[in-house]
């Protein structure tokens, strides 16, 4: 009847709330809103009834096999069967009207006259015609959500609750998913047919205003990058140093003339050979030990403000058309990851 109604604390029994410290107020309201469950759910049983005694094999069915019971359902209740539902009408009448009266004086709503909107359901299912009766189950799944607010029940510990949740998300994954499907192909679309704006706004609102989060990225991913390489093949790096040094040596005509000086030739000339080596190993771990100085952010800095000022650049779109390409692709990838089905890790 009512959407908020108060109250705090009670156990999952609703005949244990009714003997709560609730005022008497609130346990009457309790008290209708399951009175009002017990009243749809007899409501709708009758209904599921009399549409199967309404099946002609159904009815002679149950004349052959209990003649007795058949003539009584078909006398007492299926012949008066729309002043029975009737009655249950006035109830659910009495019941969105008192909702209404309610809501009026709770001020629940900004305007006097939203109720009857904002429970079409309860409104329509007061219709006695065949067709709307279905929506008397939306007032017992109503009730049943305001009892869950007030913590009178706990419907999620309920074994229907749980299998109609996993149906339910399976369905609005499947109708998102194919609605982000269609609207990601659109701009892929769009973006091949020459469409600029987004990889132009993807430069200017994503790109430009985190330069120092790029730089920041970008130096620390390129130090830890080079300074791990460089530790795990330092020494067939210094082994290709040595291989290149010696060549140069080798090949270079006054080293080779100072190998001929007599007694020390040699000895210089592999000493120089040596310090080379040595000297180039050295440069080799000051380049990488350095990495993390700020003269090394500063080089990545001014790289990475140099490639955004390109970006920015008028021509963005038709000059770096591999932006497009890059962000056709990694749109794509996206709609990959979407249709992933990840309902199925229900039964799997």
């Amino acid at each position: 009847m009512s959407d908020n109604r108060g109250g705090t604390g009670g156990g999952p029994d609703p005949l244990a709330v009714l003997d709560t410290d609730r005022s008497k107020t609130e346990r009457a309201l309790l008290a209708w809103d399951l009175a009002m469950i017990g009243l749809v759910s007899i409501n709708l049983g009758l209904i599921l009834i009399d549409m199967l005694y309404s099946l002609g094999f159904v009815e002679n069915a149950l004349h052959a096999a209990t003649p007795g019971l058949a003539g009584w359902y078909d006398a007492s209740i299926h012949a008066h069967f729309l002043t029975i539902d009737l009655v249950f009408v006035a109830l659910f009448v009495t019941d969105v009207l008192a909702g209404w009266a309610l809501a009026i004086y709770q001020q629940r709503y900004l305007r006097w006259y939203f109720y009857p909107f904002a429970h079409w359901y309860d409104v329509l299912g007061c219709i006695p015609v065949a067709g709307l009766r279905v929506l008397r189950v939306l007032r017992v799944i109503s009730i049943l959500m305001r009892l869950q607010r007030l913590e009178v029940i706990e419907i999620r510990d309920w074994w229907l609750y749980r299998q109609a949740m996993i149906y339910a998300d399976i369905v609005v994954e499947e109708i998102s998913d194919r609605v982000v499907t269609k609207v990601l192909t659109g701009v892929q679309d769009e973006m091949r047919s020459g469409g600029q704006t987004l990889s132009r706004r993807v430069v200017h609102d994503v790109i430009a205003p985190r330069r120092a989060q790029l730089t920041t990225a970008i130096s620390s991913q390129a130090e830890n990058a080079i300074a791990a390489a460089y530790g795990d093949n330092r020494e067939q790096m210094q082994s290709y140093v040595a291989d290149v040094v010696n060549r140069a040596v080798d090949q270079n005509p006054a080293l080779r003339n100072l190998e001929r000086v007599p007694m020390l030739g040699a000895f210089v000339s592999e000493a120089l050979d040596g310090a080379i080596q040595d000297t180039v190993n050295n440069v080799l771990d000051e380049a990488v030990a350095g990495l993390s100085s700020r003269e090394f952010d500063a080089l990545v800095g001014n790289i990475v403000d140099s490639v955004i000022e390109r970006l920015l650049a008028e021509n963005v779109g038709e000059a770096t058309p591999e932006i497009q390409d890059a962000l056709v692709e990694v749109l794509e990838l996206v709609k990959d990851q979407v249709a992933v089905k990840r309902w199925r890790g229900h039964f799997e």
